[in-house]
């Protein structure tokens, strides 16, 4: 299930390297403990790492102009974030991301420094860096054109089944610990289109509530409504 996933793909050449680097003290680097919603750099900040999540969830977020907030990215164990201070020192600018843990996390900050001297002298791991971040172009770049061609509705239930599936449910219920706000920002909806879009889904008896969570009930309703996005 390709669509309307936000969450990053590991790759696995590129996540061996960073723990051997990192545990053998060839680049600078320090451990950060995150408690759930704590910020790990805001929106507007000069981000002077390159950051390794060793485990937990983080969020890459946009804050919109009426007050929404998009999610971009979602990080899981075994990705990197942060790249800011791979920009030339001219052309170097702030983050225009808030990154931020969807809950308790451990994170790597690796000196960019550091690390950009390592990926210049290791082919392999530089080439491994590009795909990875290759990756993220594409899943950002899916994201924008679901968003302009499919309804919410769709574009939700598609949603469900592949948070269902980063999160390892084979089998019902499926339970998924987010509200309908953590879903409007997934989505960059109004959180009126994920009421109604929950609302009718629970109609189909595709999901129901419970406190605190979601429950997919019937994966195959959910993939007859999200169709094409599948």
């Amino acid at each position: 299930m390709e669509a309307i996933n936000l969450f990053v793909k590991t790759q696995p050449q590129l996540k061996a390297a960073i723990e051997r680097i990192v545990e053998n003290g060839i680049v600078r680097s320090k451990t950060l403990e995150l408690d759930a919603n704590e910020y790990l750099f805001h929106e507007g900040e000069f981000v002077r790492s390159t950051f390794y999540v060793k485990r937990g969830l983080i969020k890459l977020s946009s804050d919109n102009t009426d007050g929404r907030s998009k999610t971009v990215f979602l990080h899981k164990t075994g990705t990197l974030l942060g790249f800011q201070d791979f920009q030339d020192d001219e052309e170097r600018k702030p983050s225009i991301l808030n990154a931020r843990a969807s809950m308790r996390s451990t994170v790597i900050a690796i000196d960019s420094k550091d690390f950009g001297n390592y990926l210049r002298e290791h082919g392999d791991v530089c080439y491994a860096m590009v795909q990875y971040m290759f990756s993220m172009l594409a899943l950002e770049t899916r994201e924008a054109v679901n968003s302009s061609t499919y309804p919410v509705l769709q574009r939700f239930a598609a949603l469900l089944l592949n948070l269902a599936y980063e999160f390892g449910a084979t089998y019902e219920p499926a339970m998924l610990p987010f509200n309908n706000s953590d879903f409007a920002e997934m989505l960059g909806a109004h959180v009126n289109s994920i009421n109604n879009a929950v609302a009718s889904l629970r109609r189909s008896g595709c999901i129901d509530k419970q406190r605190g969570y979601l429950a997919v009930i019937d994966f195959n309703k959910l993939e007859n409504i999200a169709e094409n996005l599948v």
